[in-house]
């Protein structure tokens, strides 16, 4: 059996060892130039688990042999499902890791705004050492809005109460015992968004959260909010946020993800001086890689054994080809 690592992730030499008795094992730790340098490196490959580039139903269908591919993180957005499936390949995630990690950054990303880090960290390397120029706000009493009460968002909530913050949150199925559970006030989005200091995005990417947050949902913000998205960029209309940030239609924003991964080096959100961007790493702890390879190679073991776990096509369940 071929296991291919096509692009680069987190192998530290045991899981490598892992990897090696499962199979003839292939680590590709350079990110593919193209499309077709990716396709030459899975095309024979049984299994392959994948990192951030993207498995495109043209390199589904070039495959001969993948029966099971393993997703190196949450998101699969960038894995063409409908081609997998309609190849009969099981697609496999890691759920649920790095909710501590996720969690701690919304908090970066938000002090940051609120007490100018990034601009005087800037302004101060340039020799400005005036206090008047970087005077912020304290987080300490402010309302943070929380849109998803999953496994992140609920680690929000329980952060923000050790700031002593008002939290009201949004929530797919909202319940007199959740909210006592979570000491939150489940209110409508427009609510959320009219009393919110700090609105913080965890929801996943669907057709129903797809740019959930644009123009109008802007001009019912403070203009003294910040927007925090380390979700999905495409929950939010990049476009209409860009505009609402120009025009002090709020005071500010922390991503760490967009609606195009890469971030292009020239686009209009790298101009702006109220904004803080990071380059999708909210994840990014050596705790949550190592929690992340345990339970993206536990796939792979549980596929070979027979019991696929953490599928996230399970309508090719019913015709699964076992190794």
């Amino acid at each position: 059996m071929k296991i291919v690592v096509s692009d680069p992730v987190f192998l530290p030499e045991e899981y490598r060892k892992k990897l090696e008795v499962l199979g003839d094992l292939k680590v590709f730790e350079s990110t593919p130039s193209s499309v077709e340098e990716f396709i030459s490196r899975v095309r024979d490959a049984d299994i392959v688990i994948v990192g951030r580039y993207g498995f495109s139903g043209k390199a589904f269908n070039a495959s001969r042999n993948l029966t099971m591919l393993s997703v190196w993180q949450t998101g699969y957005d960038h894995i063409d499902l409908k081609a997998a499936s309609e190849k009969g390949v099981i697609v496999s995630n890691v759920p649920d890791y790095a909710f501590d990690s996720v969690a701690e950054m919304v908090f970066a990303l938000a002090l940051n705004l609120l007490r100018k880090v990034h601009i005087a960290d800037i302004r101060l390397r340039e020799g400005d050492f005036d206090w008047r120029n970087y005077v912020g706000n304290q987080i300490m009493g402010k309302t943070m809005g929380v849109i998803g009460t999953g496994s992140i968002g609920s680690r929000v909530i329980q952060i923000a109460h050790g700031f002593n913050m008002n939290v009201i949150s949004v929530t797919g199925h909202p319940t007199e015992e959740k909210a006592r559970q979570l000491g939150v006030k489940f209110v409508n989005l427009d609510t959320l968004l009219a009393e919110s200091d700090i609105v913080t995005l965890h929801v996943p990417l669907t057709p129903s959260t797809e740019k959930m947050i644009g123009a109008k949902e802007f001009a019912k913000m403070k203009k003294s909010a910040i927007l925090i998205n380390t979700a999905r960029g495409k929950v939010v209309n990049e476009a209409a946020l860009i505009e609402a940030l120009k025009e002090k239609k709020i005071r500010g924003a922390g991503l760490d993800v967009f609606e195009k991964e890469p971030l292009p080096v020239n686009d209009p959100l790298t101009k702006l001086e109220n904004v803080v961007l990071t380059p999708h790493i909210a994840f990014l702890t050596e705790e949550s890689l190592e929690e992340c390879t345990y339970v993206c190679i536990q796939n792979v073991e549980r596929f070979i054994e027979g019991k696929p776990q953490n599928v996230v096509n399970p309508e090719v369940l019913a015709s699964l080809r076992l190794p």
